[in-house]
């Protein structure tokens, strides 16, 4: 009989170690981050950024619409076409007349994240004029809006997206514009309430 007690004491013993661990187990705090670090981090952090890809189509109408409600459209109407290069259609006034214009423009994202437009081509009507004339024409005479900086002796159109904030606080930075393979990639910072 001693031999069965001593048995039962045994395995009382374990059960009631193994009842103590668990209730350590339990009792002990998890490994988390501290809140009030986070929470402070969240604070400071403005904006959240989301990795968005695009295709041509689909970028060529949203940026025909807010070309649209962004741009006062009223001497200088335009829109954007995407192919293997940028296309600009426009109609310009001159001579009190309105002359549609062509602008084939070859994107280049730069290392801020904005892009620049090398212009390969400018033609009002058939007529295909200097490019840096044209541009100068258009820098001087049309209100663009701030974001686009046109250098006419350079031939370039840049696109300041570091500038270009949307009404509902939305800013995108772009990180690659190759048409050719439609890849076009950018990073959206959503604000945070």
């Amino acid at each position: 009989m001693k031999k069965w007690k001593t048995m039962f004491l045994i395995l009382a013993g374990i059960n009631l170690i193994f009842f103590i661990l668990v209730v350590s187990f339990l009792a002990m705090p998890i490994d988390k981050p501290n809140m009030s670090e986070k929470k402070q981090e969240t604070v400071t952090q403005e904006t959240v950024p989301f990795l968005i890809r695009s295709e041509k189509s689909t970028l060529t109408r949203l940026v025909n619409h807010y070309l649209e409600k962004e741009t006062d459209q009223e001497n200088l109407k335009y829109s954007v076409e995407l192919k293997d290069k940028v296309i600009v259609y426009g109609v310009i006034k001159a001579f009190s007349k309105d002359i549609d214009m062509k602008l084939v423009l070859e994107p280049n994202v730069e290392n801020d994240g904005n892009v620049q437009l090398l212009v390969n081509e400018l033609s009002i009507g058939q007529l295909k004029l200097p490019v840096s004339y044209v541009l100068k024409y258009m820098n001087t005479y049309y209100d663009l809006p701030k974001y686009v900086v046109i250098d006419s002796s350079e031939k370039l159109i840049d696109i300041h997206l570091d500038e270009l904030t949307l009404k509902n606080g939305l800013s995108a930075r772009a990180e690659s514009f190759n048409l050719e393979t439609d890849d076009i990639t950018f990073t959206l910072y959503v604000p945070l309430p």
